[in-house]
C-alpha cells in the first residue's frame, strides 16, 4: 500500500511539473495594425466599405503535439455596433500577407447582443510553430471613429486547451488605435 501511494504521488508530481512546463510552450499575441487594403471607391460601394487590416493574432507553439484551432471569438469593447463585417485570413509563412480567397479562413458572424465577432472555421486550422491570422474589417466610413475608440478582447474559452490554460490569467486585446494597453484598461475598469 505504501508503494502504491508513493507511486501515485510521484505520478501526480510528475504530471504537475509536465503541465507547468508544457504551458510555457504555448503563447498567443495580438498586434494592432491599421492598413487600408484598397482605396478603390467603386469596390468600397460594392462591398459595404473599405477593407482594413486591423491586427493580427499569432499562435506560437514550441511543442511537437498536433494542435488545431476551430473558432476564434473577439468581444468588442467600445460603443455599441449594430453590425460588423469581418474576415479572418491566414498568413502564409515567408510571404507578404495577401487578403485573397486562397488565404481566407472564414468570414465572421456578428452577434449584436453580445457585441462579439465569431469566427467558426470552415476547416480546422492546424497550428505550426508560428501561425498568424489577420483580422480584416469591411467598414463604412460612419463606424471608423467608433472602431478607433475601442478594442477587441480575445475570448480564451474558445481556444485549444493548451492555449486556453496558458492565457487564463491574461487579457488578450487588440486595440484598433495606438492607445497603450495600460491606458485602455484604466478607462474600462
Amino acid at each position: 500500500m505504501k508503494h502504491l501511494i508513493r507511486f501515485l504521488l510521484l505520478v501526480l508530481i510528475s504530471t504537475i511539473a509536465n503541465t507547468t512546463h508544457c504551458l510555457e510552450n504555448f503563447d498567443i499575441s495580438l498586434k494592432s495594425k491599421w492598413q487600408e487594403l484598397d482605396n478603390n471607391c467603386e469596390r468600397c460601394t460594392n462591398f459595404g466599405g473599405k477593407w482594413v487590416v486591423v491586427g493580427s493574432i499569432t499562435f506560437e507553439k514550441r511543442a511537437k503535439d498536433p494542435i488545431a484551432v476551430e473558432t476564434i471569438n473577439l468581444h468588442w469593447c467600445g460603443d455599441h455596433l449594430d453590425n460588423l463585417i469581418a474576415s479572418l485570413y491566414r498568413k502564409i509563412p515567408g510571404k507578404d500577407f495577401l487578403a485573397i480567397e486562397h488565404n481566407l479562413v472564414c468570414d465572421g458572424i456578428w452577434n449584436e447582443k453580445k457585441q462579439t465577432l465569431i469566427f467558426d472555421f470552415d476547416e480546422k486550422q492546424n497550428l505550426g510553430p508560428t501561425t498568424v491570422f489577420y483580422l480584416v474589417l469591411t467598414m463604412p466610413s460612419s463606424i471608423e471613429p467608433i472602431l478607433k475608440n475601442g478594442y477587441f478582447c480575445l475570448e480564451n474559452d474558445c481556444l485549444p486547451r493548451p492555449f486556453k490554460h496558458s492565457t487564463q490569467n491574461e487579457k488578450l486585446f487588440l486595440a484598433i488605435n495606438d492607445t497603450p494597453a495600460k491606458n485602455i484598461f484604466q478607462h474600462t475598469n
